[in-house]
């Protein structure tokens, strides 16, 4: 998968949280590129669109947002199965 195409993927994932008003509302099964590198890309969307949200790197799983609204971005497969059903935007790629 293209930098662009990461890009997009993650402004489309922050306009589906920002418009849910809610924490963990999008998740991402990243399977094209390792996690150390989408942190990267993350922070160059963040500072091209102006979105002040943080991300933190765990285990298995990243976590992008602030306050309230956030998305989990992961490379584990039993990661992604294992959160809740309400998550309203599931990226399988």
């Amino acid at each position: 998968m293209d930098k662009e195409t990461i890009k997009k993927v993650f402004e489309l994932i922050h306009h589906s949280v920002v418009c849910e008003y809610g924490d963990r509302d999008a998740i991402w099964l990243c399977k094209h590129m390792p996690l150390d590198n989408v942190i990267e890309i993350i922070n160059e969307v963040a500072v091209e669109n102006n979105i002040r949200w943080q991300a933190r790197r765990e285990r298995d799983h990243i976590v992008w947002g602030r306050d309230q609204e956030w998305a989990l971005i992961t490379d584990s497969k039993e990661f992604f199965d294992s959160q809740s059903s309400w998550i309203t935007l599931k990226i399988n790629y």
